[in-house]
């Protein structure tokens, strides 16, 4: 069979998922290079990126929360059920497509010479992370699918929530990807793939050095990216509450280098995620790396995503429930010690590169791109 090639073009290296879907396609005899148009606020790994400007400051953020935040106000109002709304994207007014289009110009110039270093028009699959060209006409996507490449569509957390799809890009699509649950709500034609997480560089913490610790202070650890979206208040508030009769040491852990972020992980023994999923429906890389350590992990789940998930390894909690699960869990050795022993080998048998990269295969297959 020919090695098939893949090249992944994305605005940005959207928590190291693009990057770590082209290392584990390079492992498996796939050759794959990822480009990305902006570099993100975190020390992930890049492929090639254009590292492009991209307003981050407050402002900017500002303008993009109460875009979110209008269309959660018009789901609401016109009464649709938020978790299988389907948008469609464009622009939200006659500046805001003058203003993309003055930045494509812009950029198109470094964007091109890319394209021509990497060889574009040498890979045979072109993954489209994000389910969004460069070019707001998805011009690049249409000639590379006349010059016979095929083309995938691959969503990534907000893509389809409050973007919207790109009805150019989802009409030359030969198979479309996510690694968000509720994306298969929201689209008709759709393939969930649970994102490739190598954790081998993650050291499972060892029994001994787990219950010794629990025996002098329970540490809860949360380590936000962004507050808002990770429910952070709602945390804060309900390990207050549960302080006012346990004895815990809780890490609030934000801006800090992976590396040393790992080190204070592996020093805690419960883990919260997320409450509230305003930024998701269950689980990220976060959650991934403290199951592997074997910390039990507390996350918020939406949309049926807590019975749906396959062996869930999650302790799954509200904002109203968080208190009391924190107690059950600190006062339970024997649920606790359970879920450690079966956390890692979820992730492993689920996220593997192997695991991951076997269904991917059979998802090309049945679309005929291989």
């Amino acid at each position: 069979m020919k090695n098939h090639s893949v090249l992944h073009i994305a605005p940005e290296n959207t928590a190291g998922v693009p990057y770590n879907v082209m290392k584990m396609q390079a492992m498996f005899g796939m050759p794959s290079r990822l480009l990305t148009f902006y570099k993100i606020p975190f020390d992930f790994p890049e492929d090639v990126c254009l590292n492009l400007p991209l307003p981050r400051s407050k402002v900017a953020m500002k303008w993009r929360e109460f875009k979110q935040s209008n269309l959660q106000g018009k789901i609401k109002k016109d009464n649709i059920d938020k978790w299988t709304h389907l948008p469609y994207f464009e622009p939200k007014n006659s500046a805001e497509k003058a203003y993309m289009k003055l930045r494509e110009n812009r950029n198109k110039p470094k964007f091109l010479k890319a394209l021509d270093e990497i060889s574009a028009d040498s890979f045979d699959i072109i993954h489209f992370d994000g389910g969004i060209d460069f070019f707001s006409d998805s011009q690049l996507a249409k000639a590379l699918k006349m010059k016979g490449k095929k083309i995938v569509n691959c969503y990534f957390g907000d893509d389809l929530r409050t973007r919207g799809i790109v009805r150019d890009m989802d009409e030359i699509s030969d198979l479309n990807l996510t690694f968000e649950y509720d994306h298969t709500l929201r689209h008709p034609d759709i393939n969930f793939l649970f994102f490739p997480f190598d954790n081998s560089a993650l050291d499972y913490i060892n029994d001994e050095v787990y219950n010794t610790g629990f025996k002098e202070k329970v540490k809860i650890i949360h380590s936000p990216t962004q507050r808002i979206i990770k429910g952070t208040p709602e945390i804060i508030a309900a390990v207050e509450e549960v302080k006012k009769s346990r004895d815990i040491e809780f890490l609030l852990i934000e801006d800090t280098p992976r590396d040393e972020l790992m080190k204070i992980k592996r020093t805690c023994h419960i883990a919260i995620d997320q409450i509230g999923n305003r930024g998701g429906t269950g689980y990220g890389i976060n959650s991934l790396e403290t199951l592997s350590m074997g910390l039990p992990t507390i996350t918020d789940m939406n949309c049926g995503m807590d019975t749906w998930l396959p062996e869930n390894p999650f302790f799954v909690a509200n904002k109203e429930t968080l208190a009391e699960k924190l107690i059950e869990l600190i006062d339970n050795e024997q649920l606790r010690n359970s879920a450690r022993e079966s956390s890692r080998k979820w992730v492993d048998k689920y996220h593997s590169y192997s695991s991951v990269f076997a269904k991917l295969t059979e998802y090309y297959q049945k679309a005929s791109i291989i």
